[in-house]
């Protein structure tokens, strides 16, 4: 690849992630337990071919170990499922920590974060929790996360928080909500709220998931021409059957660039095939890369500030 993806607006941010990606996102589990209105999980999980399944050890322990050599590699738990519902989360986090890796970061609707959960989390160093609310009204939340409970997660967070002072522990908490016509007229508020409670409130644009979610048109930045996507030149995604993928909207496997069962992550990361997509996209050539072709979703993807800037701000702000 061309020198010119160092460029400092677009590319490469150092030199160090052009040979290992600054974070490695795993879906540990495809199951989720809620089937929220903005998410495509809750006809997904209708459909005849789909099947529900939980990432194997084997290839979980294979992932960690490789992420483990590369120190201050992101590691994100996260993708198309719920993460505490795969039955050995707490095994996952704790075979991270042993092999010594940092940041660890993962997001949960917290409706199962309940104390004991909470506790063991806590116990186990994680860097930084995410809990996924979109909203502060108890209406609103219930029109949104369906078969989740208000007031079970309201419970389930505050006492994560309270616990979390207690313990005196440096795991850092984040809440967020998805800007979307159902909770517009409380992003203030929830902000307001969370706030003083907790570490960072993220505030996300509202996408379709890979076209798989209707939305309503919305213009995001005030940009007249297609910028390329950031995720090539710094996240990998592992699907639950230890797949890579170079998209995280792909719900239906048809960004695969590797298979990490036959591979590792160095490799397909600095492959012909990767460079290649990363090519096309500098040089605006979107068209040519049917599942980019297409993409409504570009605009959410900054460059400017995005999930690294969120987490450097929290993680580095009492070192």
């Amino acid at each position: 690849m061309q020198d010119r993806s160092l460029n400092k607006k677009y590319g490469f941010s150092s030199e160090k992630s052009k040979t290992f990606p600054l974070m490695v996102v795993v879906e540990i589990t495809n199951v989720c337990n809620l089937e929220c209105i903005h998410c495509p999980y809750s006809f997904i999980s209708k459909d005849k071919n789909y099947r529900p399944r939980h990432m194997e050890m084997d290839i979980y322990r294979k992932i960690t170990d490789e992420v483990s050599e590369h120190p201050g590699t992101i590691f994100r738990l996260l993708c198309d499922g719920e993460p505490l519902c795969h039955p050995n989360f707490i095994d996952i986090l704790k075979y991270a920590k042993s092999k010594n890796i940092s940041p660890i970061n993962f997001i949960t609707n917290g409706l199962l974060l309940d104390s004991n959960m909470a506790r063991t989390i806590l116990d186990a160093n994680v860097e930084v929790v995410e809990i996924s609310l979109d909203a502060i009204n108890k209406d609103t939340y219930d029109n949104i996360r369906k078969g989740s409970s208000f007031d079970t997660v309201m419970k389930n967070v505050h006492e994560f928080i309270k616990l979390r002072d207690n313990m005196h522990s440096k795991t850092k908490i984040f809440v967020s909500i998805i800007q979307q016509p159902e909770s517009k007229n409380e992003y203030d508020s929830f902000v307001d709220y969370w706030t003083p409670k907790i570490d960072k409130v993220i505030t996300r644009p509202l996408t379709s998931i890979g076209g798989l979610v209707n939305i309503p048109r919305q213009k995001i930045s005030s940009a007249d021409h297609r910028w390329p996507c950031p995720l090539l030149w710094s996240r990998l995604f592992i699907n639950v059957d230890g797949l890579a993928e170079f998209c995280v909207e792909d719900w239906h496997n048809k960004t695969i660039i590797g298979n990490i069962n036959n591979a590792n992550i160095t490799d397909i990361w600095q492959s012909k095939e990767y460079n290649d997509l990363r090519e096309l996209h500098w040089s605006g050539k979107f068209g040519l890369i049917p599942y980019c072709s297409k993409c409504q979703d570009w605009e959410a993807r900054d460059w400017d500030y995005n999930y690294f800037h969120a987490l450097d701000e929290v993680l580095n702000k009492h070192s």
